[in-house]
This record gives C-alpha cells, structure tokens and sequence, in this order.
C-alpha cells in the first residue's frame, strides 16, 4: 500500500516536472510570439500599410518566434481600425501542447497554450505624455529657443523660457497677450469653427501629462485644426503636475498655436491685441479656439510663480504691469518639433509616431 501510494505520488511529480515545465516554457514562448505579432501589426498600421499586411505581418512573426502556433481566430483585432492614424491591435496567440505523462492520470493528451499581447501606433496624444498647454509660435523664436524651427539639428537641445497668466481680462490685456502659453481642453480637439466652446477645464489634466493621452490628436493637412481654449483657472494644482512631470524627466508633447489664425466664438480671426506684431488687432475680441498648426516636445527643467526671482530672471515680462503671482514662468528644453500631428502619412518617424507594447 506504502509502495502503490508513493508511486503514485513520485508519478504526479513527474506529470509536474515534466508536462506542467513544457506547458509553463511554451506559455513564455507563446506570450513572446504574442509580443512579436502585436508590435509587427502595429508597426505594419504606422506605415499605412493596411489591414491585411498587418494581418500577414501578426502571422508572420507570430510563427517565426514559436513554431507552429497560429494567430487565433478573430485575431488581430484592431481599435478605432489599422488604417486610422493612432490606435491599438490586440494578437492572440496558440498552439496545442501534446502531454506525456498527464493522460496516464485521465488528463487529456494535449492542452492549448494561449498568449495576448496589445501594441499602439501613433504620434503626440497616442499614450504619449502631453501638456495640455498652448504654446504661441510667434513668440518662441529666438536664438535660443526656436519654434517652429527653421533647420533643426538632430540631438541639439534648445532652450526655452516662457510665461503664462491665467487673467480674465483677455486679449484687451497686454500682460496676458505677451504670455506664450495657455489652457487647452484636448477632448474637444479639431472642432468645427461654429461650435462654441464652453472654455472648461478638463479634470483629465495630470492623466494627460503624467500617464499619457489615449486619443487621437491629429493636425489638419488643410492648417485648421481648432482646439477649444480652457478656462486655465489651475492655480497649485497645475504647478504640482508640471512639478512632478519635472522630477520625472518625462517628455511631453506641447500644442503649438498659430495666434494669427486663432478665432473666437464667432469663427472669426482674432489675433491677440499686439499692434507691433499684428497691426489688424483691435481688442475687441476675445479667444474661443486655437489653431493648433504642431507638437513640439520639451522636457521641463524649472517652474516658478510669476513673482519670483526666478520668473523675472527667466522669462521676459511686460514691464509696465506688475508681476502676478498667479502667473508661471516655465523653462524647458526641446528637440522635436512636428507639423504632422497623428497624421504620419506612412512616415518612418517612430521617435514621434511611436509603437509600444501596452499589455
């Protein structure tokens, strides 16, 4: 009795070391096969290469990293579609795994391993880190920091220093017009110049900046790409997200604005109230919608109240208005800029349409 109890328990061991090990090894192998496939669809959708080629592709490195296992059925699936600028796809992966000991125990004689992976494409707003804040283009060039560039040089960082006020006067005020950044609510992103904004400010705004957008944020080829301005009321909570997106060191992507083409609630230009820069400029109106015409991609190296040393020092101000302790003064480097939005048009760039496994 000792003797038939202990081989039976010696044999489950052997079903353990043996058919369990194969399954657990070919699991790690079906999950890197997964990988593969994910990742080579994706790349497949940044290329625009279409639906089928990414298919063919998930397949193709699917098997070349485990032998005979198969995409399963149903799989790829693809969201919003392979062809859309940004998105996601989803492999399954499986293959049958014949056991060798378990059937002895009334356990079938094989099992099926399976394995999922999800990859995205896309550009800035694609899981990337972005700063729902507008950067002006007109007041960002300079001998230091250059945006858009004219001829940017691959690996050169550019430094950047420029302040935002958070003032309700509007465009009539000249401390707020000289600001080069402000509020933008991405959920309400390529709106048609009609629909009038409520300037409300997301609660998504650390979402955003510190785990990443989810969305597609894309650049309009025609140069119209109206974003609906946010209120901006922010105060600490704004400082605290660009602080830790600070110590991280993360990279974000911020939204580059044409202020000559920027509109109000009525569809109309409204550029803001500098004479010398836009002679046209009344102060009549005031600023519903930005048009967004790039990314530019920075890394924060200092934050400060508009009432510091460090603001003055730093950032340029209008001298003949106080300095607001509501205001920020932020300084940054960058050394990406693009006009393309999620819109890659098949482009190589995977620095600014990157692919990534997600899952």
């Amino acid at each position: 009795m000792i003797v038939v109890l202990s081989l039976a328990a010696l044999f489950g061991m052997i079903v353990l070391a043996v058919d369990v090990g194969s399954l657990l090894l070919t699991r790690v192998a079906a999950q890197n096969a997964a990988d593969a496939g994910a990742l080579a669809a994706a790349i497949s959708c940044g290329k625009s290469e279409g639906m089928t080629a990414a298919d063919s592709e998930a397949s193709f490195y699917a098997s070349g990293n485990l032998s005979g296992s198969l995409v399963a059925a149903g799989y790829p699936t693809y969201f919003p579609m392979c062809d859309a600028p940004s998105g996601r796809v989803t492999v399954r992966v499986e293959i049958d795994r014949d056991l060798y000991f378990a059937p002895a125990l009334g356990f079938a004689p094989s099992s099926p391993v399976r394995a999922q992976a999800t990859a995205v494409w896309g550009g800035a707003g694609a899981f990337e880190h972005v700063a729902p804040l507008m950067v002006s283009a007109d007041r960002l060039q300079d001998a230091e920091c250059d945006v858009p560039p004219d001829e940017p040089v691959e690996g050169v960082e550019y430094l950047c220093s420029f302040w935002w006020n958070n003032s309700s006067a509007a465009s009539t005020d000249p401390d707020l017009t000289n600001a080069e950044w402000g509020t933008l609510d991405l959920l309400k992103w390529n709106v048609d110049p009609s629909i009038h904004c409520d300037n409300s400010t997301p609660p998504e705004f650390e979402e955003w900046m510190l785990t990443g957008y989810p969305g597609e944020l894309p650049i309009d080829p025609d140069g119209t790409t109206y974003v609906c301005r946010g209120q901006g009321n922010f105060g600490n909570a704004l400082t605290n997200d660009l602080e830790e997106a600070m110590e991280q060191g993360l990279l974000l992507y911020f939204p580059v604005n044409d202020p000559a083409t920027q509109i109000d609630a009525s569809g109309n230009v409204c550029p803001p109230f500098l004479p010398e820069v836009y002679p046209e400029a009344d102060g009549s109106c005031t600023v519903d919608k930005y048009n967004i015409i790039g990314f530019v991609q920075m890394r924060i190296t200092g934050v400060y109240r508009g009432n510091s040393d460090e603001a003055a020092s730093f950032c340029d101000h209008v001298p003949e208005f106080d300095a607001d302790p509501n205001s920020r003064c932020l300084t940054l480097v960058w050394t990406k800029y693009t006009t393309e939005g999620l819109n890659s048009q098949g482009g190589e760039n995977f620095g600014l349409v990157p692919v990534e496994l997600i899952e």
